[in-house]
């Protein structure tokens, strides 16, 4: 997963056909120069013109890229978020883009600096050269066209959300109807003394290998519980991990847990949750004032969190083929969820009619559908904004307004 998610990975691999290619095109043209039609073949020093030439061209594109992106970068930063730079560096087309420039100039410096004498009066790399000039000159026309569409506040917020949904689609499909399932329910007889394992490191749980915990699981017979939810932030003194029914702890368990520096979107919803809403304060910002992101940021929030509402914190549990549960996973609790997606929010546009609005009208949309755990939340949270909505700069109408929104009244008719 971390190799892949590098920003290199892609790159290096571009160079690493392009010198393939570099290392077979040299062959040919010393072996087998003949194989090729004679109107791909180009004089010799016209060939070491033209490959230096494109290899200079491709070292200015690729210049320009890292530029460019450069650019972006310090957009994304200082408009939208810190946070949302991973999307833009980690997306596959810029790192494409970069990766057929950098090979392109691969090959042409490899062919260069083998193109012999012995080869002949003639040879095709030139040629080849140029296709590859050209492919790279199509890219650079569709990276220009992506930058100046994906600056775009709209596709940002678009992708941030796609990104959750596709988050949460995954979690549905591998979690388990068992909603209150713990480790108190699950484990058999204790043979053993329980035994905590600590983590290694301070950091943020990026990930967990589930097959390795299921084969150390399996091979004693015990019942492994993960103790926090992929995004929590832990230290050397805490437990991460509780293992039942084992007598030993097994060697290296802790690196199944994987742990970083950084909160990272692969399996992180609520840290995906987090970016969407930290765009919104962007914009409800005095520097930048632009409620209707910030209401964009919120219909999107709505989406994901309805969307979500149906997992409501429950324990990922994964059985062996008997049915006996070997590994749990805890999940993030829909309240956690919600008030990372809104409580930002409503504390510093609570002075904005319009952004309030858009608050409790997707509290609405979430309500929809919902069973009694997720509307006991937006209950409680809709007091929280009741609260929020008294000490507001607005005036009396405007709050009245909000007032009368059926989540208020929901909440007022429950007694909480």
């Amino acid at each position: 997963m971390k190799i892949k998610e590098g920003t290199w990975f892609i790159p290096a691999v571009y160079t690493t056909v392009a010198l393939i290619l570099a290392i077979t095109v040299v062959y040919v043209d010393y072996s087998l120069n003949a194989f090729y039609p004679e109107i791909f073949l180009v004089d010799l020093d016209l060939s070491k013109t033209i490959l230096g030439t494109i290899a200079g061209s491709l070292l200015t594109m690729t210049t320009i890229t890292f530029s460019t992106t450069m650019v972006v970068l310090t957009t994304y930063s200082s408009q939208f978020s810190p946070r949302t730079l991973q999307n833009f560096i980690q997306d596959p087309v810029t790192m494409r883009v970069l990766g057929v420039f950098i090979g392109g100039f691969v090959y042409c410096i490899f062919t260069l600096l083998f193109i012999r004498e012995s080869f002949g009066n003639t040879v095709a790399s030139a040629t080849i050269g140029v296709l590859i000039a050209f492919v790279c000159l199509a890219f650079f026309a569709f990276f220009i066209y992506h930058v100046a569409t994906s600056i775009q506040v709209g596709k940002l917020i678009e992708r941030l959300t796609d990104d959750v949904l596709g988050l949460i689609r995954k979690e549905k499909e591998m979690i388990e109807e068992n909603e209150s399932v713990s480790l108190m329910e699950v484990r058999p007889s204790i043979l053993f003394e329980e035994k905590t394992v600590k983590a290694k490191q301070f950091g943020y749980i990026q990930d967990i290998n589930e097959e390795k915990l299921i084969q150390l699981a399996a091979e004693q017979g015990s019942t492994i519980e993960v103790l926090k939810p992929i995004g929590h932030f832990v230290t050397e003194k805490q437990n991460l991990l509780c293992i039942v029914n084992q007598e030993k702890v097994p060697e290296g368990i802790e690196d199944a847990v994987i742990i970083g520096v950084e909160r990272t979107t692969y399996k992180d919803v609520e840290f995906g949750l987090q970016k969407i809403a930290e765009v919104a304060l962007r914009a409800v910002s005095p520097g930048i004032n632009d409620p209707n992101t910030a209401i964009q940021c919120i219909k999107s929030l709505s989406v994901c969190l309805s969307a979500a509402a149906h997992l409501n914190g429950k324990v990922k549990t994964i059985s062996d083929n008997d049915g006996k549960i070997q590994v749990l996973i805890p999940q993030r609790p829909f309240e956690d969820l919600l008030y990372t997606s809104f409580r930002q929010i409503s504390h510093y546009g609570k002075d904005d009619f319009s952004v309030m609005k858009a608050i409790f009208k997707a509290l609405e949309e979430i309500d929809s559908g919902s069973g009694p755990a997720v509307r006991n939340a937006l209950n409680k949270f809709a007091d929280y904004l009741k609260e929020k909505v008294e000490t507001a700069a607005l005036n009396q109408s405007e709050k009245d307004e909000l007032y009368n929104s059926p989540v208020i009244a929901d909440s007022t008719d429950s007694g909480l």
